[in-house]
């Protein structure tokens, strides 16, 4: 699960650079961007190979998975390269494909993670278990990569001084955005989902899981982005990055937690 972590985490950081006005920021921060998705992406390959394969997969779907990988690496690659090179628009672009190209690889690898237990196929129809997949995955990833690279954009401010308080503010309110979705996701459509087509033993099994995933995961993040909403309102961007730490952390341990639920109940947490 932790090639699907960091793949993920590549992608989420890709999409805070699509997200933001490249006009707006610095070109030093983008750059970052492109070397924090590198780094993450490049870790998640070690343990991809590592790895051995958890189900006999048909040749043309093991292709599929390897080019969805590949076109993930090439994206935050050419993202990077076009930032040294100051083309803010291209480099959005190639920001937000990477986004999306890693959403599916990831979803792609945890798939053939789930499938000895079952749960790749418990829920009916199958577009709806792939579904379900999909939108936990863009979930994690967007929720992990806004998170990060926000309190990093906070950093900034330290030695950007005459960046504007806008991209701050824009950033903060698409991870709020996002962790509105979030909840949406992880406890309406859980919920409904759960009514409709039970997964055996989930609160006995899971509970705590659960528990941790929607209090620690979202509830009190929710609390610490508002916090830092209204420090950015006040343009107090220390006390913003201070408050956007601690709600990284919890952050990252909610949407780990979240994956390790989808894995084991095929659920979108």
């Amino acid at each position: 699960m932790a090639e699907t972590f960091l793949i993920l985490l590549a992608g989420g950081v890709m999409l805070a650079a699509a997200v933001s006005n490249p006009a707006d920021v610095t070109l030093n921060w983008l750059r970052l961007a492109g070397i924090l998705a590198l780094c993450m992406f490049g870790l998640g390959m070690v343990f991809y190979v590592w790895r051995p394969p958890a189900v006999e997969m048909a040749p043309v779907m093991r292709r599929v998975q390897v080019g969805l990988l590949v076109a993930t690496g090439v994206c935050v690659l050419g993202q990077l390269a076009f930032v040294q090179m100051a083309w803010r628009r291209t480099q959005r672009l190639l920001a937000a494909a990477a986004f999306v190209i890693a959403v599916l690889a990831a979803v792609n690898v945890l798939h053939e993670l789930m499938t000895p237990s079952g749960v790749a196929v418990r829920f009916r129809p199958k577009v709806l278990a792939m579904g379900l997949q999909t939108v936990s995955c863009a979930g994690v990833a967007a929720m992990t990569g806004l998170a990060l690279m926000d309190m990093l954009l906070g950093h900034a401010y330290l030695t950007a001084s005459k960046m504007t308080i806008a991209p701050f503010r824009r950033l903060n309110l698409a991870l709020a955005g996002t962790l509105g979705l979030r909840v949406v996701t992880a406890v309406g459509v859980v919920l409904l989902v759960q009514r409709r087509q039970p997964v055996e033993m989930l609160w006995p099994v899971h509970g705590l899981y659960v528990l941790t995933r929607w209090f620690v995961g979202l509830v009190v993040p929710a609390v610490f982005v508002y916090m830092a909403h209204d420090c950015v309102r006040r343009r107090s961007t220390q006390s913003a990055t201070g408050i956007l730490y601690v709600a990284g952390v919890l952050i990252f341990l909610g949407e780990l937690v979240a994956l390790y639920l989808l894995r084991e109940t095929g659920l979108p947490f």
